[in-house]
């Protein structure tokens, strides 16, 4: 869970700025492997569901867990729509991606603040 909020960091910073970056021929390659390392990071909420799994003493935590995750991911989704689109529109697409990079570093750290496992 660490690994992947690093990745889309960088992820996000090349998206809004590749074209700034590089030339144009480089920047669709940057942009295209940048989509196939955002695909890759989208299943990466498989395996934290079983990390949360392992986790769970029983299937009712699992379940309020796992629906309180959605839950919470969808209200920052929601909540970050007018604000992306009030920082799209009065700065740029870069700093939009900024903002998405800035709210993956703090959830590095709260990925940090996760226990890791017990092996059985």
């Amino acid at each position: 869970m660490i690994w992947d909020t690093v990745v889309l960091f960088f992820v996000c910073l090349l998206y809004g700025f590749a074209g700034n970056l590089f030339p144009a021929r480089i920047a669709f390659w940057v942009v295209a492997v940048n989509y196939v390392l955002d695909a890759v990071l989208s299943t990466t909420s498989l395996a934290t569901n079983i990390y949360v799994r392992s986790l769970a003493e029983n299937q009712d935590e699992l379940t309020s867990t796992l629906s309180t995750g959605i839950s919470i991911n969808h209200l920052i989704a929601i909540l970050s729509a007018p604000v992306g689109g009030w920082i799209w529109v009065r700065f740029g697409i870069g700093y939009l991606f900024t903002f998405a990079a800035v709210m993956a570093v703090f959830n590095t750290l709260f990925a940090m603040t996760i226990p890791k496992p017990v092996q059985k």
